[in-house]
């Protein structure tokens, strides 16, 4: 929910850092201030704006002080966090305000401790510990279950939001391809208003539709309507809509808020992904939120490049791995008509180096453990739900899902996920192939294969040929379900060339994405492709990793490896 109407102060820039490798803050209540000559930058993460902080991962304390002018007395004020972690705790003016866990799901609180016309200290606590029960899990730095950097820091924009003491807490909103919209208004405010209810095109220059509700109270308002001669959103036209939310009290308006939506379907029929009743065959990458000095920061320079990049390459689609991305990131998908599958930070892959398998069942079996990643998917849910180019969720990525506990597991979030919107698909990234267990909970079956570079390793041909058998097994076990290859790869790191291609050459990714691309889409029960991955990006050290996961089709800072040009041709016949 947007707003052109509520005052905002940016807490972006410089921001004074401490390094608390002795836990020591707390007690020294640094929440009321500190004394430091270290600066760091935000949004951004804090590894590698100083070598000293690179491999640190545990509390540090941000502080920053703001002038609050006022012409902001009598306004409501709330701190928004769009993404830090992994655990926060903020302070304004020595008082505690919220704490949070987990850096890529936004929150924000109301801050009744202000001085208006005055000078304002914010103080911002980040513990980036690693443990088994996070979100995902991990033992240290350098020792986790997944294979992205555990970045720490304010990584998103951080900012102050003033309302007005009647206003809209919350606006949820619903449409279909053939018009339909319903939008779920909670206000709140003393005594009786009025709500305008406003369709607005893309650039704001015309109004569509407007509606005057009056005698509205505080609370829920549902509000239900059917246009004519809506443009439905899709990746061949992406069209945009803002639906204007105002309210009216003593004839003043006292806030408005926006959404840009699309009016967009979808849904799974005869082994076939429909968008708007056309079936879509999903080919695209997956991404990380990752960049050099930045860390998980990707500024919006960055995502122009990508997106502009992604499109020219004839991509459609892309995986969130592994975990929501930032408005802005998704802004652009809904922008440029990219069809996203969402995924919370339930992220696996390497969950055996750190558990073993009496350790992994009782992970998955505490219900503690479920709560916090039911709560991980209602934050992520709640924050992108209005967005047409969503249009699957995953659930998580790469369990050990062929224990049966892990799959009861999948099972209650798949439920879960459709309990609080039942409008979009459900999926998981799974690497079990035919041993996995929950393969029936989900819409749409995506399977994760690297044959020819984990397994089969200097055979591509050999890698793919055992692919398609497997594919073919569970093709048959599930007839009916859609599938995609959620991820398939190959390293090669830029500049090293093998003539024959041999691993971690750019001919061997070129050769090994091009066969996969060949020989998997002409399975016909086959609806996506995504490669692994659009760019380099940084990983836990270990012998497998040169400092970065170099699966990338480009560098980490956006340059073209071999593959890029062979896929210009090659996603464009598809």
């Amino acid at each position: 929910m947007k707003s052109w109407f509520r005052p905002k102060i940016s807490l972006e820039g410089f921001w004074r850092f401490r390094i608390d490798s002795d836990l020591v803050g707390d007690e020294g209540e640094w929440f009321k201030g500190f004394e430091s000559e270290d600066l760091v930058y935000v949004p951004s993460s804090w590894n590698e704006q100083n070598p000293e902080w690179d491999q640190f991962s545990g509390v540090a304390w941000y502080q920053k002080d703001f002038y609050v002018g006022e012409y902001l007395n009598g306004k409501i004020a709330w701190v928004a966090f769009k993404g830090a972690g992994y655990r926060v705790k903020v302070w304004v003016n020595g008082r505690f305000v919220v704490e949070h866990e987990g850096p890529f799901t936004s929150f924000k609180h109301r801050v009744d401790e202000l001085k208006v016309g005055g000078l304002n200290r914010i103080v911002v606590r980040v513990d980036n510990s690693p443990s088994i029960y996070n979100l995902p899990p991990a033992v240290n730095l350098n020792v986790a279950a997944f294979d992205f950097f555990h970045y720490g820091g304010i990584h998103r924009p951080v900012y102050l939001e003033f309302t007005d003491k009647c206003y809209v807490e919350n606006l949820t909103v619903r449409t279909d391809s053939s018009g339909y919209l319903k939008a779920l208004i909670d206000s709140v405010c003393e005594g009786i208003f009025d709500l305008k209810i406003s369709l607005v095109n893309k650039d704001l220059s015309s109004t569509i539709h407007e509606d005057l509700i009056t005698n509205v109270k505080s609370g829920r308002y549902i509000y239900e309507e059917r246009f004519d001669g809506i443009k439905q959103w899709s990746p061949e036209e992406p069209n945009l809509y803002n639906l204007v939310v105002e309210i009216h009290s003593n004839n003043v308006v006292r806030d408005s808020v926006y959404e840009r939506i699309g009016f967009r379907s979808v849904r799974v029929g005869d082994g076939r992904i429909y968008v708007n009743n056309k079936p879509f065959f999903l080919k695209g990458f997956c991404r990380h939120e990752d960049f050099p000095v930045l860390g998980r920061s990707l500024p919006g320079a960055v995502l122009v490049r990508d997106f502009y990049i992604m499109k020219k390459m004839g991509a459609n689609s892309f995986r969130t791995s592994h975990y929501p991305y930032s408005d802005e990131h998704l802004d652009m998908a809904d922008e440029f008509g990219f069809l996203v599958i969402l995924e919370p930070p339930l992220c696996y892959s390497g969950i055996e180096r750190i558990l073993d398998r009496e350790g992994i069942k009782r992970l998955f079996c505490d219900s503690e453990y479920l709560a916090k990643a039911k709560k991980v998917i209602a934050e992520m849910v709640e924050e992108h739900k209005n967005r047409p180019s969503i249009i699957m969720y995953s659930v998580i990525n790469e369990p050990p899902s062929d224990i049966p506990e892990v799959a009861e597991f999948i099972r209650l979030l798949s439920a879960y996920f459709k309990e609080i919107d039942p409008t979009r698909l459900i999926t998981f990234a799974s690497h079990k192939s035919v041993k996995d267990l929950a393969l029936d909970y989900v819409d749409v079956i995506s399977l994760n294969f690297y044959r020819g570079w984990y397994s089969e390793w200097g055979d591509i041909d050999r890698g793919i040929k055992n692919a398609l058998a497997e594919l073919e097994e569970v093709h048959m076990r599930h007839l009916g379900k859609p599938i995609i290859i959620s991820e398939f790869g190959a390293d090669a790191i830029v500049g090293l060339h093998s003539d024959p291609p041999q691993m971690w050459s750019e001919e061997y990714q070129t050769e090994l994405i091009k066969k996969y691309i060949e020989n998997i889409s002409r399975r016909g029960y086959i609806m996506g492709l995504h490669i692994w991955n659009f760019a380099d990006f940084r990983t836990p050290q270990n012998p497998g990793r040169t400092v970065l996961n170099r699966k990338g089709i480009f560098t980490r800072d956006r340059q073209p490896k071999m593959s890029a040009a062979m896929l210009l041709t090659l996603f464009g016949k598809m």
